[in-house]
């Protein structure tokens, strides 16, 4: 459960989180992102994962259906898990190259931000219910609560992500080096 937070502390908490990530993919060539790890993920799944889920909030809390703005109505309606979720995401997204998954995880995380700024600091401690467009049947829970697993949460769960698969392919490289820092010596 989402932390007793005002509107401000959440945006903080959205940007602080947002920047470190951009902060490690700032200095990874196009070939760094689009190797997968052992997992099977390159660094641009994960980006592309990221703004399937910042989009589903966003629409959410515009009151239009969320797993349609995912493309993942279908899968939903299915009673699909959400490993299944994540891997149709995945299948969706495999053919993008790396600028294309960064540009789809920061237009979508613009979006999120937009829709944000709308928002009132009582809106986000109203029911998930309250945003569904079909109206209010379902989880009780504050929005924020989403709203927080679907940005800065998630967001730093794939920070660990990504920064392990830089870290292993540096190793396999012969190199140490720490992700979004300025040291790196040869092993």
């Amino acid at each position: 459960m989402a932390d007793q937070i005002d509107k401000a502390e959440l945006l903080e908490r959205i940007h602080s989180s947002y920047a470190a990530l951009l902060e490690i993919l700032q200095p990874l060539s196009e070939s760094q992102i689009s190797r997968p790890a052992p997992s099977g993920w390159a660094i641009k799944d994960h980006l592309a994962h990221l703004a399937a889920w910042e989009l589903g909030i966003a629409a959410l809390l515009q009151h239009h259906p969320r797993y349609a703005a995912m493309q993942v109505e279908e899968a939903m309606e299915q009673d699909k898990s959400t490993d299944e979720l994540n891997d149709l995401i995945y299948q969706q997204n495999a053919g993008l190259s790396p600028a294309e998954a960064r540009e789809k995880f920061e237009a979508a995380h613009g979006q999120m931000l937009q829709v944000l700024e709308s928002l009132s600091d009582d809106d986000l401690f109203r029911p998930y219910a309250d945003y569904l467009p079909e109206g209010g049947q379902g989880f009780q829970d504050p929005v924020l609560n989403w709203i927080v697993g679907n940005t800065y949460e998630h967001f730093d769960e794939h920070k660990a992500y990504i920064r392990d698969h830089v870290l292993s392919d540096s190793e396999a490289r012969g190199q140490v080096s720490e992700p979004g820092s300025d040291h790196s010596k040869a092993a």
